[in-house]
């Protein structure tokens, strides 16, 4: 059974006001390690390690998204949980941003039902970075197969950080203007497309909100990559790319302290755009530092800072160019539908039974016997969309290009069409993965392949099928996608 929900602003009548609030929600580091391989994972026959607080075990911040056994060493920044609070007079929506991995939608339903009711929100946005240099929240990163490195304490103090930063954002409400502005990116730090066909959805959307004389109060950054370039073996904690992103458009672009370039202020909130294929910049990919007049293509703090800083400098030059345009009288509306998807993929559905991925599964007599219940949104905010994808989209499902290739395990004409783009000519569409859920990878039904003879003519399974829900994950969001927006329209 479907849900739907429509929230609206039938004329805009009261002051269009925004707050933003930001808190860190960087993990504790307890117990200290030496990897004395340097193979990135704690072995406890090899590492050495020093039991801090004497508890006799080691305690662990599991990091997310590349392999078991990574425990932080240390902290090279802060994480954060950035939330604005968005209110036309009549609707008052909330954004969350938080730079962690995934958060899954029992979380963002426990988080929901604590907001207390006094405060107004009538829609919360609850959306992950996708940072992969930060502690496992989704619970595939632990200390070994099929042990969750979710820590239960941190989850909750985590719930409570975000509660804490929408009650912040609500007092530091206050009259503004919006204005909006799609932004190319520059060519000298690509994002590339690790799997066939390429398809990459790489504009910056930017939503700027500025006071009567101005001055910035907050921006909203929509871009699609992996949060990941210090990549698998950094031990540090880190906001990586999303970090370098919102340090630069608020204060500034620094290198050793040295400010190079100034921010526009403000409070900078990242959502993640289409990323699934994978969209990434990878340990061996080129990127330009123009800073440091060099290219950088080894994973590292450096290599995540310069991009990170150069979507920041594209933003900064596209305001300072007068290229960002006024929305007037911003009305909100808000259509949200929960959505059944079936689980398709066994090691997946194994790990929902036994616990590691914390989730309420419904069970069926008839395939596939796994249910799950998601989310997709619609937001429309004057001249501007906020697309929710639950997952980590395909970017063909986006913009178009989808195909039918030689070993696709169906053969059958591309079934996510018209693309989604396509449905709001009239809008900047910010299309936000990772919202509200982390289901995994949302794979066009006729580049499904997970049976030889493989796509493209490759040697080997190529990545995406192994955590992704299974082969009509796809078609089921972007059928109730089309609907939502076609609601939007009606109404």
């Amino acid at each position: 059974m479907m849900l739907s929900i429509f929230l609206a602003s039938q004329s805009y009548a009261n002051e269009f006001k925004v707050g933003f609030a930001e808190l860190s929600i960087t993990p504790e580091l307890i117990d200290e390690w030496e990897d004395i391989n340097n193979d990135a994972q704690f072995d406890s026959d090899i590492d050495r390690w020093t039991d801090v607080n004497g508890n006799n075990k080691f305690d662990a911040v599991w990091m997310a998204g590349f392999q078991n056994k990574r425990a932080a060493q240390g902290v090279k920044d802060e994480l954060m949980a950035v939330t604005a609070v968005i209110d036309d007079g009549q609707t008052r929506i909330g954004i969350i941003s938080a730079d962690t991995i995934g958060l899954m939608r029992k979380f963002v339903l426990n988080v929901r039902e604590d907001v207390p009711k006094e405060w107004g929100l009538d829609y919360i946005m609850v959306h992950a970075t996708h940072n992969h240099e930060g502690p496992d929240t989704q619970g595939l990163w632990g200390p070994g197969f099929l042990k969750s490195g979710v820590d239960d304490v941190y989850m909750e103090q985590l719930k409570t950080a975000f509660i804490r930063s929408l009650k912040m954002a609500i007092d530091n409400l206050e009259p503004a203007e919006m204005s909006l502005a799609l932004i190319p990116t520059n060519p000298l730090t690509p994002i590339k497309d690790k799997r066939k066909p390429i398809v990459i959805d790489d504009d910056i959307r930017a939503i700027l909100f500025n006071r009567p004389d101005g001055s910035i109060i907050g921006s909203l950054i929509n871009f699609g990559i992996h949060v990941e370039l210090t990549w698998d073996k950094n031990l540090e904690l880190t906001a990586d790319v999303a970090g370098y992103l919102r340090e630069g458009i608020s204060e500034g672009i620094y290198y050793n302290d040295q400010l190079i370039r100034a921010g526009l202020g403000g409070t900078t909130l990242w959502l993640t755009g289409n990323i699934g294929g994978l969209m990434t910049s990878g340990p061996t990919d080129p990127i330009y530092d123009p800073v440091l007049k060099k290219t950088l293509t080894e994973p590292s703090h450096a290599k995540a800072r310069a991009y990170g800083y150069s979507l920041a400098i594209s933003v900064i030059e596209a305001f300072q160019a007068g290229d960002f345009k006024k929305s007037s009288k911003p009305a909100i509306s808000v259509h949200s539908k929960e959505i059944e998807l079936g689980i398709e993929n066994f090691m997946l559905s194994l790990g929902t039974l036994i616990g590691v991925i914390d989730t309420d599964p419904k069970f069926s007599l008839i395939p596939p016997f796994m249910r799950y219940l998601s989310e997709v949104s619609f937001i429309q905010i004057g001249d501007v969309s906020i697309t929710g994808v639950p997952g980590e989209l395909y970017p063909e499902i986006a913009v178009g290009g989808i195909e039918n290739p030689v070993g696709a395990d169906y053969a059958i004409a591309p079934q996510e069409v018209p693309h989604l783009r396509s449905q709001f000519p009239d809008k900047l569409n910010l299309m936000v993965n990772l919202a509200n859920d982390a289901i995994g990878y949302i794979i066009p039904k006729s580049e499904w392949d997970e049976e030889a003879p493989w796509i493209y003519g490759e040697n080997e399974e190529t990545y995406g099928e192994v955590v992704s829900l299974g082969p009509n994950t796809a078609l089921i969001i972007h059928e109730n996608l089309v609907k939502l927006i076609e609601e939007s329209k009606n109404k």
